[in-house]
Protein backbone atom coordinates (compact mmCIF):
# COMPACT_ATOMS: atom_id res chain seq x y z
CA UNK A 1 0.00 0.00 0.00
CA UNK A 2 2.97 2.41 1.04
CA UNK A 3 4.49 1.68 -2.14
CA UNK A 4 1.27 2.69 -4.19
CA UNK A 5 1.13 5.59 -2.32
CA UNK A 6 4.86 6.30 -3.40
CA UNK A 7 4.55 5.50 -6.79
CA UNK A 8 1.16 8.03 -6.91
CA UNK A 9 3.16 10.46 -5.48
CA UNK A 10 5.86 10.53 -7.86
CA UNK A 11 3.43 10.39 -10.69
CA UNK A 12 1.89 13.34 -9.70
CA UNK A 13 5.25 15.35 -8.80
CA UNK A 14 6.63 14.20 -12.21
CA UNK A 15 2.79 15.09 -14.36
CA UNK A 16 3.14 18.65 -12.44
CA UNK A 17 7.02 19.24 -13.09
CA UNK A 18 6.18 18.54 -16.64
CA UNK A 19 2.92 21.21 -16.84
CA UNK A 20 5.38 23.52 -15.34
CA UNK A 21 7.79 23.03 -18.01
CA UNK A 22 5.34 23.12 -20.56
CA UNK A 23 4.30 26.82 -18.88
CA UNK A 24 7.65 27.65 -18.90
CA UNK A 25 8.88 26.59 -22.54
CA UNK A 26 6.04 28.31 -24.24
CA UNK A 27 7.07 31.36 -21.70
CA UNK A 28 10.29 31.38 -23.05
CA UNK A 29 9.64 30.38 -26.59
CA UNK A 30 7.12 33.17 -27.02
CA UNK A 31 8.58 36.24 -28.42
CA UNK A 32 10.74 34.65 -30.68
CA UNK A 33 7.37 32.40 -32.01
CA UNK A 34 5.67 35.86 -31.99
CA UNK A 35 8.82 37.81 -33.66
CA UNK A 36 8.84 35.01 -36.78
CA UNK A 37 4.71 35.60 -37.03
CA UNK A 38 5.03 39.37 -37.30
CA UNK A 39 8.22 39.20 -39.52
CA UNK A 40 6.24 37.08 -41.80
CA UNK A 41 3.28 39.24 -41.70
CA UNK A 42 5.08 41.99 -42.29
CA UNK A 43 7.04 40.59 -45.97
CA UNK A 44 3.67 40.09 -46.91
CA UNK A 45 2.02 43.25 -46.32
CA UNK A 46 6.00 44.94 -46.78
CA UNK A 47 6.04 46.92 -43.52
CA UNK A 48 9.09 47.91 -42.57
CA UNK A 49 8.66 48.39 -38.85
CA UNK A 50 10.99 45.98 -37.00
CA UNK A 51 8.74 42.98 -35.07
CA UNK A 52 9.93 44.13 -31.73
CA UNK A 53 8.23 47.26 -32.06
CA UNK A 54 4.80 45.92 -33.83
CA UNK A 55 1.90 46.84 -31.79
CA UNK A 56 0.74 43.00 -32.08
CA UNK A 57 3.92 41.74 -30.61
CA UNK A 58 2.99 42.16 -26.78
CA UNK A 59 -0.07 41.35 -27.09
CA UNK A 60 1.06 38.09 -28.91
CA UNK A 61 3.47 37.58 -26.50
CA UNK A 62 0.87 37.29 -23.98
CA UNK A 63 -1.63 35.22 -25.99
CA UNK A 64 1.29 32.42 -26.41
CA UNK A 65 1.61 32.70 -22.71
CA UNK A 66 -2.03 31.96 -21.80
CA UNK A 67 -1.79 29.32 -24.09
CA UNK A 68 1.37 27.86 -22.70
CA UNK A 69 -1.29 27.49 -19.39
CA UNK A 70 -3.97 25.61 -21.21
CA UNK A 71 -1.75 23.31 -22.76
CA UNK A 72 -0.42 22.82 -19.22
CA UNK A 73 -4.55 22.79 -17.71
CA UNK A 74 -5.44 19.87 -20.72
CA UNK A 75 -2.12 18.04 -20.15
CA UNK A 76 -3.05 17.71 -16.58
CA UNK A 77 -6.52 16.27 -17.49
CA UNK A 78 -8.27 18.69 -14.94
CA UNK A 79 -11.69 18.78 -14.28
CA UNK A 80 -14.18 19.66 -16.74
CA UNK A 81 -15.26 22.96 -14.67
CA UNK A 82 -11.81 24.23 -14.76
CA UNK A 83 -11.40 23.49 -18.53
CA UNK A 84 -14.58 25.50 -19.38
CA UNK A 85 -13.66 28.48 -17.07
CA UNK A 86 -10.02 28.29 -19.02
CA UNK A 87 -11.59 28.40 -22.33
CA UNK A 88 -14.05 31.09 -21.43
CA UNK A 89 -10.93 33.44 -20.09
CA UNK A 90 -9.47 32.41 -23.38
CA UNK A 91 -11.62 34.14 -25.23
CA UNK A 92 -12.15 36.58 -23.00
CA UNK A 93 -8.29 37.51 -23.33
CA UNK A 94 -7.93 36.77 -26.80
CA UNK A 95 -10.67 39.23 -27.75
CA UNK A 96 -9.01 42.18 -25.43
CA UNK A 97 -5.38 41.34 -27.31
CA UNK A 98 -6.93 41.78 -30.75
CA UNK A 99 -8.25 45.20 -29.09
CA UNK A 100 -4.80 46.09 -28.24
CA UNK A 101 -2.77 45.19 -30.47
CA UNK A 102 -5.36 46.94 -33.37
CA UNK A 103 -5.07 50.02 -30.97
CA UNK A 104 -1.43 49.71 -30.47
CA UNK A 105 -0.57 50.30 -34.22
CA UNK A 106 -2.86 53.32 -34.32
CA UNK A 107 -0.30 56.10 -33.35
CA UNK A 108 0.47 59.31 -35.55
CA UNK A 109 3.30 57.83 -37.19
CA UNK A 110 2.50 54.50 -37.18
CA UNK A 111 1.94 52.00 -40.67
CA UNK A 112 -2.14 52.38 -40.63
CA UNK A 113 -1.33 56.47 -41.36
CA UNK A 114 1.43 56.03 -43.68
CA UNK A 115 -0.50 53.91 -45.91
CA UNK A 116 -3.82 55.87 -45.60
CA UNK A 117 -1.82 59.05 -46.48
CA UNK A 118 -0.01 56.76 -49.91
CA UNK A 119 -3.03 55.75 -51.17
CA UNK A 120 -6.03 58.38 -50.65
CA UNK A 121 -5.50 62.21 -50.74
CA UNK A 122 -5.51 62.10 -47.10
CA UNK A 123 -3.20 64.83 -45.72
CA UNK A 124 -3.20 64.77 -41.69
CA UNK A 125 -0.64 66.43 -39.36
CA UNK A 126 -0.05 64.76 -36.67
CA UNK A 127 -2.18 66.59 -34.41
CA UNK A 128 -5.05 65.56 -37.09
CA UNK A 129 -3.54 61.95 -37.16
CA UNK A 130 -3.62 61.82 -33.12
CA UNK A 131 -7.46 62.91 -32.96
CA UNK A 132 -8.19 59.87 -35.59
CA UNK A 133 -6.73 57.24 -33.92
CA UNK A 134 -8.36 58.24 -30.73
CA UNK A 135 -11.61 58.15 -31.97
CA UNK A 136 -10.53 54.63 -33.74
CA UNK A 137 -9.21 53.41 -30.47
CA UNK A 138 -12.34 54.44 -28.54
CA UNK A 139 -14.65 52.16 -31.26
CA UNK A 140 -12.20 49.17 -30.95
CA UNK A 141 -12.63 48.89 -27.19
CA UNK A 142 -16.35 49.65 -27.12
CA UNK A 143 -16.33 47.11 -29.56
CA UNK A 144 -14.15 44.70 -27.65
CA UNK A 145 -16.00 45.44 -24.39
CA UNK A 146 -19.88 44.43 -26.44
CA UNK A 147 -17.89 41.21 -27.66
CA UNK A 148 -16.50 40.16 -24.30
CA UNK A 149 -20.41 41.00 -22.51
CA UNK A 150 -22.09 39.11 -25.07
CA UNK A 151 -19.81 36.04 -24.29
CA UNK A 152 -20.16 36.41 -20.94
CA UNK A 153 -23.63 36.24 -21.39
CA UNK A 154 -25.19 39.56 -20.96
CA UNK A 155 -28.18 40.66 -23.03
CA UNK A 156 -26.88 43.40 -25.50
CA UNK A 157 -30.58 43.32 -26.68
CA UNK A 158 -31.87 44.96 -23.08
CA UNK A 159 -28.92 46.52 -23.10
CA UNK A 160 -29.84 48.14 -26.40
CA UNK A 161 -33.58 48.90 -25.37
CA UNK A 162 -32.35 50.54 -22.45
CA UNK A 163 -30.29 52.57 -24.18
CA UNK A 164 -32.74 53.62 -26.14
CA UNK A 165 -35.46 54.59 -23.61
CA UNK A 166 -32.38 56.95 -22.11
CA UNK A 167 -31.35 57.89 -25.81
CA UNK A 168 -33.15 61.32 -25.48
CA UNK A 169 -31.76 62.33 -22.18
CA UNK A 170 -28.78 61.43 -22.99
CA UNK A 171 -28.58 63.44 -26.25
CA UNK A 172 -29.26 66.33 -24.70
CA UNK A 173 -26.85 66.18 -21.78
CA UNK A 174 -24.45 65.31 -24.26
CA UNK A 175 -24.70 68.12 -26.73
CA UNK A 176 -22.06 70.07 -25.28
CA UNK A 177 -19.58 67.07 -25.41
CA UNK A 178 -20.35 66.58 -29.05
CA UNK A 179 -20.35 70.30 -29.83
CA UNK A 180 -16.78 69.88 -28.83
CA UNK A 181 -15.72 66.47 -30.56
CA UNK A 182 -17.23 68.71 -33.93
CA UNK A 183 -14.97 71.79 -32.45
CA UNK A 184 -11.97 69.54 -31.88
CA UNK A 185 -12.18 68.05 -35.66
CA UNK A 186 -12.58 71.18 -37.27
CA UNK A 187 -9.37 73.02 -35.12
CA UNK A 188 -7.25 70.04 -36.71
CA UNK A 189 -8.97 69.90 -40.37
CA UNK A 190 -8.77 73.62 -40.34
CA UNK A 191 -5.26 73.50 -38.91
CA UNK A 192 -6.01 76.58 -36.73
CA UNK A 193 -3.49 75.65 -34.25
CA UNK A 194 -0.93 73.18 -33.72
CA UNK A 195 0.45 71.59 -30.21
CA UNK A 196 3.61 73.92 -29.25
CA UNK A 197 1.53 77.00 -30.98
CA UNK A 198 1.26 80.13 -28.78
CA UNK A 199 -2.29 80.84 -28.66
CA UNK A 200 -4.94 83.85 -27.90
CA UNK A 201 -8.33 82.93 -27.28
CA UNK A 202 -10.84 85.89 -25.83
CA UNK A 203 -9.33 86.51 -22.25
CA UNK A 204 -6.79 83.84 -22.24
CA UNK A 205 -3.51 83.47 -24.34
CA UNK A 206 -0.67 80.97 -23.83
CA UNK A 207 1.18 77.98 -25.51
CA UNK A 208 -0.68 74.53 -26.48
CA UNK A 209 0.32 71.96 -24.75
CA UNK A 210 -2.99 68.76 -25.89
CA UNK A 211 -6.12 68.35 -27.75
CA UNK A 212 -8.53 66.47 -26.92
CA UNK A 213 -12.26 65.05 -27.83
CA UNK A 214 -13.49 67.62 -25.73
CA UNK A 215 -11.18 70.09 -25.20
CA UNK A 216 -7.93 72.26 -25.81
CA UNK A 217 -5.21 73.06 -22.67
CA UNK A 218 -3.17 75.73 -22.58
CA UNK A 219 -0.52 76.87 -20.73
CA UNK A 220 -0.01 80.52 -19.77
CA UNK A 221 2.58 83.10 -18.85
CA UNK A 222 1.97 81.99 -15.26
CA UNK A 223 2.60 78.67 -15.97
CA UNK A 224 -1.01 77.51 -15.20
CA UNK A 225 -3.03 74.94 -17.22
CA UNK A 226 -6.15 76.27 -18.70
CA UNK A 227 -8.61 73.52 -20.07
CA UNK A 228 -11.01 75.50 -22.97
CA UNK A 229 -14.21 73.34 -24.32
CA UNK A 230 -13.60 73.47 -28.27
CA UNK A 231 -17.15 74.05 -28.55
CA UNK A 232 -16.01 77.41 -27.19
CA UNK A 233 -12.96 78.14 -29.08
CA UNK A 234 -14.52 77.70 -32.50
CA UNK A 235 -17.15 80.31 -31.66
CA UNK A 236 -14.47 83.00 -30.50
CA UNK A 237 -11.71 84.51 -32.84
CA UNK A 238 -7.98 82.50 -32.29
CA UNK A 239 -5.09 84.66 -32.31
CA UNK A 240 -2.03 82.51 -33.59
CA UNK A 241 0.84 84.40 -32.50
CA UNK A 242 3.40 81.51 -33.60
CA UNK A 243 2.10 81.62 -37.31
CA UNK A 244 3.23 85.24 -37.28
CA UNK A 245 6.16 85.59 -39.97
CA UNK A 246 6.57 88.86 -38.57
CA UNK A 247 5.90 91.15 -35.00
CA UNK A 248 5.52 95.13 -35.67
CA UNK A 249 7.54 97.12 -34.01
CA UNK A 250 5.85 100.52 -33.12
CA UNK A 251 6.71 103.05 -30.77
CA UNK A 252 6.59 107.14 -30.29
CA UNK A 253 8.96 109.55 -28.90
CA UNK A 254 8.81 112.78 -27.64
CA UNK A 255 11.09 115.56 -28.65
CA UNK A 256 11.61 118.68 -26.58
CA UNK A 257 9.75 121.85 -28.38
CA UNK A 258 13.13 123.51 -27.94
CA UNK A 259 14.76 120.59 -30.54
CA UNK A 260 15.75 122.47 -33.94
CA UNK A 261 14.65 121.20 -37.17
CA UNK A 262 17.69 120.80 -37.98
CA UNK A 263 18.37 118.27 -35.50
CA UNK A 264 14.95 116.45 -35.79
CA UNK A 265 16.10 115.81 -39.60
CA UNK A 266 19.41 114.80 -38.76
CA UNK A 267 18.30 112.17 -35.96
CA UNK A 268 15.30 110.63 -38.28
CA UNK A 269 17.90 110.10 -40.99
CA UNK A 270 20.17 108.68 -38.54
CA UNK A 271 17.29 106.19 -37.01
CA UNK A 272 16.62 105.32 -40.45
CA UNK A 273 20.10 104.32 -41.53
CA UNK A 274 20.50 102.46 -38.65
CA UNK A 275 16.75 100.47 -38.83
CA UNK A 276 17.81 99.47 -42.72
CA UNK A 277 21.13 98.46 -41.60
CA UNK A 278 19.55 95.81 -39.39
CA UNK A 279 19.43 92.06 -40.93
CA UNK A 280 16.34 91.30 -38.50
CA UNK A 281 14.18 94.20 -40.04
CA UNK A 282 12.14 94.05 -43.01
CA UNK A 283 13.36 97.52 -45.13
CA UNK A 284 10.54 98.22 -47.05
CA UNK A 285 8.55 98.71 -43.58
CA UNK A 286 10.52 100.96 -42.12
CA UNK A 287 8.79 104.35 -41.00
CA UNK A 288 10.31 107.27 -39.46
CA UNK A 289 8.93 110.10 -39.43
CA UNK A 290 7.92 113.89 -37.55
CA UNK A 291 4.11 112.49 -36.80
CA UNK A 292 3.24 115.76 -34.93
CA UNK A 293 3.14 118.94 -33.31
CA UNK A 294 1.67 119.14 -29.73
CA UNK A 295 1.74 121.84 -26.82
CA UNK A 296 4.42 120.11 -25.42
CA UNK A 297 6.64 117.82 -27.68
CA UNK A 298 7.56 117.01 -31.00
CA UNK A 299 5.88 113.32 -31.94
CA UNK A 300 8.52 111.34 -33.86
CA UNK A 301 7.30 107.88 -34.91
CA UNK A 302 8.79 105.14 -35.64
CA UNK A 303 7.50 101.71 -37.00
CA UNK A 304 8.82 98.71 -38.75
CA UNK A 305 8.67 95.22 -38.98
CA UNK A 306 10.98 92.52 -37.16
CA UNK A 307 11.67 89.00 -39.42
CA UNK A 308 10.22 86.61 -36.78
CA UNK A 309 7.40 85.54 -35.48
CA UNK A 310 8.74 84.10 -31.63
CA UNK A 311 8.15 86.54 -28.67
CA UNK A 312 11.02 85.70 -27.11
CA UNK A 313 13.21 86.81 -30.17
CA UNK A 314 11.08 89.76 -30.81
CA UNK A 315 11.63 90.82 -26.92
CA UNK A 316 15.50 90.65 -27.47
CA UNK A 317 15.42 91.96 -31.10
CA UNK A 318 13.48 94.92 -29.51
CA UNK A 319 15.76 95.55 -26.86
CA UNK A 320 18.89 96.02 -29.23
CA UNK A 321 16.40 98.44 -31.37
CA UNK A 322 15.60 100.39 -28.59
CA UNK A 323 19.41 100.32 -27.25
CA UNK A 324 20.72 101.61 -30.84
CA UNK A 325 17.61 104.64 -30.58
CA UNK A 326 18.69 105.78 -27.48
CA UNK A 327 22.80 106.02 -28.91
CA UNK A 328 21.53 108.09 -31.96
CA UNK A 329 19.78 110.63 -29.34
CA UNK A 330 22.49 110.63 -26.82
CA UNK A 331 24.90 111.30 -29.78
CA UNK A 332 22.34 114.47 -31.08
CA UNK A 333 21.88 115.87 -27.25
CA UNK A 334 17.85 115.30 -27.62
CA UNK A 335 16.31 114.49 -24.29
CA UNK A 336 12.76 113.00 -24.21
CA UNK A 337 10.27 114.83 -22.34
CA UNK A 338 6.86 113.41 -20.87
CA UNK A 339 3.91 114.28 -21.51
CA UNK A 340 2.84 117.99 -19.37
CA UNK A 341 -0.66 119.56 -18.30
CA UNK A 342 -0.70 123.26 -18.03
CA UNK A 343 -2.87 124.20 -14.58
CA UNK A 344 -4.43 128.18 -14.83
CA UNK A 345 -5.48 129.37 -11.52
CA UNK A 346 -7.82 132.29 -11.21
CA UNK A 347 -7.45 134.84 -8.34
CA UNK A 348 -10.36 135.99 -6.63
Amino acid sequence: MGEMLNMLNVNSVIKYSTALVIILSVRLLCPIISQIIIFIFHKLFKIETKSVDSGFYGPLKFMFTVIGFGLAIYYLKLPEGIINLYDKVFKILLVLSIARALANCLTPDSTFFSKLEASTRFNGNEQLNAFIAKILKAIIYIVAAFVVMSDLGYNLGGLAAGLGIGSAALALAAQDFVKSIIGGVAIISDKTFEIGDYIQVGLFSGTVIDITFRSTKIRDTQNTIISMPNSVIVTEYVQNWSKMKSRRLEMRLRLGLDTSTETINRCISKIKTMLKANDNIDTESIIVALEEIKEDSNVLLIVAYLKTGEYVEFVDMREKINCSILDVLERENIELVYPTQRVYMKSI
